[in-house]
């Protein structure tokens, strides 16, 4: 069947969104035709709109909650009726076939791709690879951000980091992604959760989450405020676990440095600095920090998640009333309204996480 969908394409040379009018025609032999009902607007696709290396016109989103209305031939996981949330982690990587990345050609023969998949639009059409059964009931909140908010921020405390009861966390900017790492530290049992930031209102945003102290990186020394709230019996200071959700260069070895360090001769290792954010430049590390204090710097992509799994744990907390993904959203906005919601989200007007509802 023809589905007529309205796309969003960021044409070349541009850094406005157009909104075009499409007629779907029948799915690939792996790909799902999705109507949407909510996507979010992540801070990831700035890159890509703001990239002056880019030359063809791109397909953006990457996180919605939607239904399938259409299915190709050797789709098998899902059919039409079914709800699902799009990511961009593939659902089964081991399965042998790569998910192929989205296309839509548009009247006039422009092509438009994405490296994976999109959904910023009415429907999307993505293979089935990108796609994960909804959970029975899935708010529509959780599903516009369970797809990269919540599965990179959540992600990163419950699998990169393995973050125990007990633990102290410090998570380095209180957006969407660092919102989702403090609520999964604070319900996985970590205390003291620290929250970072240099936004008044985001900060008290995390105290909402579960952060139960807040460091304004204005008002002073950011590693001495860290370390004075983590003393250890052993006599050490400094997290267990910090969370980089910033991607800023030079936030890295400062987050480095507030990490709880070893005693070397005791066999007591250092905490761990995870990368959560996307780093835009080459920055430098204290080498010497790294070694001496025996501490370890890891990256995280997607919150290492497995999407099957770790979507149906996060849905969990929703229903228990331990996450509320209301919260999370803190700016709405209709499809039309798109181009306003990236200029929001790029001047850092978004507090939590900015979504699109269709339904709008």
């Amino acid at each position: 069947m023809t589905v007529e969908a309205h796309i969003a394409v960021l044409p070349p040379g541009q850094e406005k969104l157009e909104l075009r009018e499409v007629s779907l025609g029948p799915p690939g032999p792996y790909e799902v035709v999705v109507r949407q009902r909510a996507f979010g607007v992540c801070h990831s696709q700035l890159d890509r709109i703001f990239d002056p290396a880019r030359t063809a016109a791109m397909l953006l989103g990457h996180e919605s909650i939607g239904t399938v209305v259409e299915a190709g031939p050797e789709v098998t996981y899902v059919r039409p009726g079914d709800e699902v949330l799009t990511t961009w982690i593939p659902r089964t990587p081991l399965e042998g076939r790569p998910p192929v990345p989205s296309r839509i050609v548009f009247p006039g023969g422009e092509e438009a791709r994405t490296h994976n998949t999109f959904t910023w639009g009415t429907h999307a059409v993505v293979d089935e690879q990108w796609v994960v059964k909804a959970p029975e009931a899935t708010p529509p909140d959780l599903g516009a951000v369970i797809g990269c908010a919540l599965m990179t921020g959540a992600g990163a405390v419950l699998n990169t980091a393995s973050v125990r009861p007990g633990q102290s966390v410090a998570v380095w900017g209180a957006g969407g992604v660092g919102l989702c790492a403090i609520a999964a530290a604070s319900i996985l049992g970590a205390s003291p959760v620290i929250a970072v930031d240099l936004d008044a209102d985001k900060l008290a945003l995390a105290r909402q989450f579960g952060a139960t102290d807040v460091v304004d990186v204005r008002a002073g020394d950011v590693v001495e405020a860290i370390r004075a709230l983590t003393p250890h019996p052993d006599g050490t200071r400094g997290v267990d676990r910090c969370f980089d959700c910033t991607g800023i260069g030079k936030n890295i070895p400062v987050s480095l440095a507030a990490v709880r360090p070893g005693i070397r001769g005791a066999g007591i290792r250092g905490g761990a600095d995870v990368l959560v954010g996307i780093p835009r430049v080459p920055f430098e590390l204290d080498a010497m920090d790294l070694l001496n204090g025996e501490k370890q710097l890891l990256g995280c992509v997607g919150g290492s998640c497995d999407p099957s799994r770790d979507f149906t744990t996060f849905a969990g907390w929703v229903r228990d009333g331990r996450f509320d993904p209301s919260a999370l959203v803190t700016d709405r906005y209709s499809l039309d309204a798109l181009n306003t919601a990236v200029d929001d989200l790029h001047h850092g007007r978004v507090r939590g996480r900015a979504v699109v509802e269709l339904d709008r």
